[in-house]
């Protein structure tokens, strides 16, 4: 983490659109996921390294049911979300209040499901970043069961590796892969920083036109 900066830092002062705007400007595309993805609360921000696993549609109950997905709960440290992919048909919640408390215990910093969750008025209560398709009361048990953990993990049309940083707020989902995350958070807070003089410029009157032809941001 040569750019300095804390995932508090980074999760304060920065946004998804800014990380996409600096993705696209180092040549790195299809870091952002399809808007089917949303947080429980539109004030929520998910930021932090990915701790991946994913889940499979079963049609019995396993032999140990939630094993697999238990211990990615107890492996999380402060810094990661939970990133848990489903195949696209999987249409129960795999995710709820008491694995919520868990996350939030752990002192996970939030959960991206693609897929759904249940339990929203118990996870809203915790305060745990978590976003989803939708709300589903359907359990899991006997119908989606989660076979890895650690591997990539595609989220609405985003492969997400563990230790890829991922940044999901109102506006949607983003993943820094872990190779160029240092240039693109450091590049993310200058235009955060120019974006500043612009908004100062154009509240003292200036032109949108002459602001961009000054400043190049947009």
């Amino acid at each position: 983490m040569a750019h300095g900066r804390s995932l508090e830092d980074i999760s304060t002062h920065l946004f998804s659109a800014v990380l996409s705007d600096i993705l696209d400007k180092v040549g790195c595309f299809g870091q952002v996921a399809a808007p089917v993805l949303a947080p429980l609360d539109p004030k929520m921000r998910a930021v932090g390294y990915a701790r991946t696993v994913r889940a499979v549609m079963v049609s019995q109950v396993p032999t140990h049911p939630y094993e697999k997905l238990l211990v990615a709960i107890d492996q999380l440290t402060s810094s990661e979300v939970l990133v848990i992919g489903l195949q696209p048909g999987s249409s129960s919640a795999l995710f709820g209040g008491l694995l919520a408390t868990a996350v939030a215990a752990a002192r996970g910093r939030g959960v991206i499901v693609d897929g759904y969750t249940r339990d929203a008025n118990e996870i809203l209560e915790i305060g745990l970043p978590t976003f989803a398709k939708g709300l589903m009361p359907l359990d899991s048990y006997g119908r989606d069961e989660v076979v890895e953990i650690g591997g990539p993990v595609d989220i609405a049309g985003v492969r997400v590796s563990q230790g890829d940083l991922v940044f999901a707020d109102i506006d949607g989902l983003v993943v820094v892969p872990a190779r160029i995350e240092d240039e693109v958070i450091t590049k993310a807070f200058e235009k955060v920083e120019g974006e500043g003089e612009v908004r100062q410029a154009l509240r003292g009157g200036m032109s949108v036109a002459e602001a961009f032809a000054r400043f190049g941001i947009l």
